[in-house]
């Protein structure tokens, strides 16, 4: 479940990486290079996101009992 996780946030930062070469390459095939990779990683933060609710709702992953706000 972890390496999933990684592996899903390495290819956003991937996919991250290759729309900053389409803009920096500008033009069409850059604009369009640029459009594929940031829907791409649109695509993939959204069904990380669903599966970390599924896996949460679902009980594979639970809290660590780290809490924010002091206690009384």
């Amino acid at each position: 479940m972890n390496l999933f996780v990684i592996a899903v946030l390495v290819l956003i930062f991937l996919f991250l990486g290759s729309a900053v070469i389409g803009l920096l390459r500008g033009g069409k095939a850059g604009s369009d290079r640029m459009f594929k990779a940031l829907r791409m990683r649109i695509i993939l933060s959204v069904l990380l996101f669903a599966f970390l609710l599924l896996a949460g709702a679902l009980g594979w992953i639970e809290p660590n009992g780290f809490n924010l706000l002091p206690t009384q």
